[in-house]
């Protein structure tokens, strides 16, 4: 008998998939220097992409604390009509209601109320006008960062006749601490003049012009007093997240706003910050567009200048039977390897850049933009949703520049390819 022989077995590792990702491996090493150039380009790039993102990110979040924590705070409380006329006459009268509401708000961290008018500041050398806000002190300690601006003198206390002033503001007026200061103000309702004595006590710098030099403060009691109201023009809210005062379906914001009073976020207050850092968003993608366009070229022509260098190569594997499917296979993932390569050197170079940036902050030495003085560093926010969603991008990138090249050398004709050398 004869023993029936068997068929071999095609080998795992010869197949014609493990084959062609085995000769595009080694492919893309034949030329280091260039390959390793390519793939700099293409990880320099994606850092870019990834440092700018951060650095944007942390940007909003710098310029909207800036914004809400150094006097505006995160949401206001007024009497309905009151910002559009500015009316001393528009007051919130009902306070003990509505400080109830607000102390049994969880949303709510801390609330500081305040009434403000128009007011002439003289001192024995000069005139100026200025904004006179009287505050509770130890509420807006809570809520703004009034207290912490004071440079010279001390804070608000609560004795009748203290007054804290901008430093821009008392070197216009002349005046320094312990001096003398007369405010003149409108009252309500009626609008007789009232003017009252103060004594300096404190000056203050929040680092903007127009803070510095056109504004003043004194005990909420002195002013209402000094306005003849018994009520708040307006109430300064800090949220217990910043994030809360973009979700209007919260339901404090309903039981806040009906016929007599309105409250708005920063985003209604100072829409046109709001517009500001919704364009900035838009640099990510532009810069993201340039740098993709870079990556496409750049790749395009390294593949290109492996085809043209391999042509004699590929004529003899297509006349030898290869089909022009696999070599179409074979760029597109020397392709996807070096954009695999890329991919985790620009991630690491990224995560490197950006942490530093969240940990140094960049500073702008009191930079300012729309009116805003950006007088704090800007600290990088790293995004684990943006490096992912990033890096598969590049790679995606990658892929579709090796699109035309490796439709290119699918196209090529043996007896032209062989004929064709450098």
């Amino acid at each position: 008998m004869t023993r029936a022989t068997e068929a071999p077995k095609l080998d795992k590792a010869s197949s014609p998939a493990t084959l062609i990702s085995r000769l595009a491996k080694r492919s893309i090493f034949r030329n280091t220097r260039r390959t390793l150039l390519t793939v700099l380009l293409i990880s320099c790039s994606l850092a870019a992409i990834l440092f700018t993102d951060a650095f944007v990110r942390g940007m909003v979040e710098t310029m909207v604390e800036i914004s809400t924590q150094t006097f505006l705070g995160e949401g206001q409380i007024h009497r309905v009509g009151f910002r559009e006329a500015n009316d001393i006459d528009l007051y919130i009268e009902d306070t003990t209601t509505l400080y109830q509401q607000l102390n049994t708000t969880t949303a709510i961290q801390a609330f500081a109320p305040r009434v403000l008018t128009g007011a002439m500041t003289s001192s024995s050398e000069n005139v100026a006008s200025a904004i006179v806000y009287g505050i509770d002190a130890i509420k807006e300690a809570q809520v703004s960062k009034l207290k912490l601006a004071v440079t010279q003198g001390d804070y608000l206390s609560g004795i009748d006749g203290e007054i804290i002033i901008g430093e821009q503001l008392a070197d216009l007026l002349e005046i320094s601490l312990g001096d003398r200061l007369v405010v003149t103000v409108s009252e309500a309702n009626g609008g007789d003049l009232s003017q009252a004595l103060f004594r300096v006590s404190g000056l203050f710098s929040f680092n903007e012009r127009n803070m510095d030099i056109g504004m003043a403060f004194i005990n909420l009691a002195q002013g209402q007093k000094l306005l003849n109201i018994t009520g708040v023009h307006e109430v300064a809210l800090r949220l217990q997240h910043l994030h809360q005062a973009e979700d209007k379906s919260l339901p404090f914001w309903q039981t806040l706003n009906n016929d007599q009073i309105e409250t708005l976020s920063w985003k209604e207050l100072v829409p046109q910050l709001s517009s500001m850092l919704a364009m900035t968003k838009y640099s990510t993608l532009i810069v993201s567009i340039i740098m993709y366009i870079l990556v496409c070229l750049g790749l395009i022509n390294t593949m290109f200048m492996s085809i043209f260098e391999r042509q004699t190569e590929f004529g003899i594997l297509l006349a030898i039977g290869t089909r022009a499917k696999q070599l179409f296979y074979q760029i597109m993932l020397e392709g996807f390897f070096i954009g695999l390569l890329s991919v985790t050197v620009g991630l690491l170079m990224a995560f490197v850049l950006c942490y530093w940036g969240s940990i140094i902050g960049i500073d702008y030495s009191e930079l300012e933009m729309s009116g805003l003085t950006l007088n704090e560093p800007i600290y990088l926010i790293l995004d684990a949703s943006s490096f992912a969603t990033m890096g598969l991008a590049t790679l995606a990138v990658t892929l579709i520049a090796s699109l035309y090249p490796a439709f290119h050398a699918s196209r090529l004709q043996p007896s032209f390819a062989m004929r064709k050398t450098l």
